[in-house]
Parts: structure tokens; sequence; C-alpha cells
């Protein structure tokens, strides 16, 4: 039988700080606007939400066919 290591350290599964997520969510939520303005700022042209919605049960349907 092997020898029980007395020193071994065990992870621990701990909540994550409040600051800690406070921070990640402030991360999260710059990455998310800057995403938002480099679309809005994007220099091809806007679809009508009609014709977006159009474009993506077709591509659904072709995805289901395989």
């Amino acid at each position: 039988m092997p020898a029980k290591n007395d020193n071994a350290v065990y992870p621990m599964k701990t909540k994550t700080p409040e600051t800690q997520q406070s921070r990640e969510k402030s991360i999260y939520d710059a990455w998310f606007k800057a995403q938002v303005q480099t679309s809005l700022n994007a220099p091809r042209p806007s679809i009508p939400d009609e014709e977006a919605k159009q474009l993506m049960v077709i591509k659904r349907e072709k995805l289901r066919k395989g």
C-alpha cells in the first residue's frame, strides 16, 4: 500500500468571491459592448428583421436535412 502523503494539496471547491464576480461581469460587459459597437460600425449594409428570420429558417432546414 502506498504511503499517504500528508503534505498533499487537495483543491477545494470554493465560491468565487463577490468582488471577483463583479470584476468578471465588468470585463464581460465591456467586451460585449465592444462587440456590439464593432457590429454597428461595420460598413456592410444591414438587413431587415424579417429577411434575417427567413434566412435563419432556410439555414435551420439545411442543417436538419444534413
